[in-house]
């Protein structure tokens, strides 16, 4: 058995496509919390015993059932992937084939018999941003955090020194309304003391203080991300939430998480931090497709025999694919001819009993294939005036 940590690669994809008759497929959301593992545990055993059981009652043979049941009980006795769980699993499995994910982002629990393996699922972790940054900031402290698409968040080593909190940033002594140094005599005859008193007085300090923990932050994002492609999420209650936002504003995405911080663990901002990516990644792709379709005139294609003929030549730029729709089929990834499953592609085999797998996947491993990007989205999140699914295609070049 193969337990992948990493996202799937191209060469993993390879290998999952193509028949596997009989295949199954589960999808299980899981946590890194050792507390919540016999729940994933559970709904594995039954997500297979009833993927078995759909096989059995099939026809299929009985060597191949055994080889079923065999594999679903190396994997459920695999100690060191039960003891290192990330928030889902993906699991391949065929008489002679297994292969499990261990991924980052929440999927839906779904169980799948066929001839094919379902991948709509998997190929949402490498299609979506699986990356973050998160700061967690309050006038006690603040810690700046990363989470990886293949690691749990966690606290970076950031030189704080003499920025720790907001007495330190600020120069004052604990519970103290004025800097250490500061002229009370002229201070006062200049209102600069009354302007460091009281709730003004405070978000100034407030003010000065997120100042100089965005110098801080920024220096250490542009080490690891010089490019500001990464996301950063800030966890902190207001007035402090909005002067740090307004303060670090610049070409990178930045996101409000409001509210208190203090009391935040790595497990609690992990969490935080990929239901945040998942609403930003909705967002993003809401926002990408209602300026695809006002603005892209002749480069918008819904037809899926056309986009598969477009995908083999090479000329999408962009696929998106509600993965929680099937259109089964099969297609020729030289000519982009494509077959669909008897009624309409909802079927399970072409009219002449030839296997048909999942059209949608097939599609979007084309067109990465062809040096183009893939979006995996879910049709109910999207507004019905730019999306109609079960998918859509960017083209290189408007059709003439």
């Amino acid at each position: 058995m193969t337990v992948h940590y990493e996202l799937p690669t191209t060469a993993d994809f390879t290998a999952l496509a193509g028949v596997h008759h009989p295949a199954i497929s589960i999808y299980a959301s899981t946590s890194p919390v050792v507390a919540e593992r016999e729940r994933a545990e559970v709904a594995v055993k039954s997500g297979f015993d009833e993927a078995i059981e759909q096989v059995r009652a099939s026809g299929a043979a009985a060597h191949e059932v055994e080889a079923l049941r065999a594999r679903r009980d190396a994997i459920l006795g695999d100690q060191q992937l039960w003891g290192n769980l990330a928030r889902s699993l993906a699991i391949f499995v065929a008489p002679e084939f297994e292969e499990v994910f261990v991924l980052p982002n929440r999927l839906d629990d779904a169980v799948h018999v066929g001839s094919h393996f379902t991948l709509g699922q998997l190929l949402r972790a490498p299609s979506q941003d699986q990356e973050a940054f998160a700061i967690t900031i309050s006038a006690n402290e603040w810690c700046l955090w990363h989470a990886t698409p293949t690691d749990r968040a966690f606290k970076l080593d950031v030189d704080a020194e003499g920025v720790a909190n907001l007495d330190e940033a600020t120069n004052r002594e604990p519970n103290e309304e004025k800097p250490r140094g500061h002229n009370r005599a002229a201070g006062a005859s200049q209102g600069g003391a009354s302007r460091l008193m009281g709730d003004e007085g405070r978000k100034t300090l407030l003010d000065l203080y997120a100042k100089r923990v965005v110098d801080v932050v920024r220096r250490a994002l542009h080490e690891l991300d010089p490019d500001e492609r990464v996301p950063l999420f800030v966890f902190s209650a207001e007035p402090l939430l909005s002067l740090f936002i307004e303060r670090v504003r610049n070409a990178r995405r930045i996101v409000p998480v409001a509210g208190g911080s203090d009391r935040l663990n790595a497990a609690e901002i992990d969490e935080a931090v990929r239901l945040q990516l998942a609403k930003l990644n909705v967002r993003e792709a809401a926002a990408q497709l209602h300026s695809l379709t006002e603005g892209s005139a002749g480069r918008v294609e819904r037809d899926l025999a056309a986009i598969a003929h477009e995908a083999a030549d090479g000329a999408v730029e962009t696929f998106w694919f509600d993965f929680t729709t099937s259109v089964n089929g099969t297609l020729d990834r030289e000519s982009g001819a494509i077959q669909f499953a008897s009624d309409h592609g909802a079927g399970d085999a072409l009219a002449d009993g030839s296997h048909a797998g999942d059209l949608l996947p097939q599609l979007a491993l084309l067109v990465i294939a062809k040096g183009g990007k893939v979006v995996t989205v879910r049709g109910d999140d999207l507004d019905g005036s730019v999306w109609s699914g079960p998918a859509m295609a960017e083209l290189r070049f408007a059709l003439a």
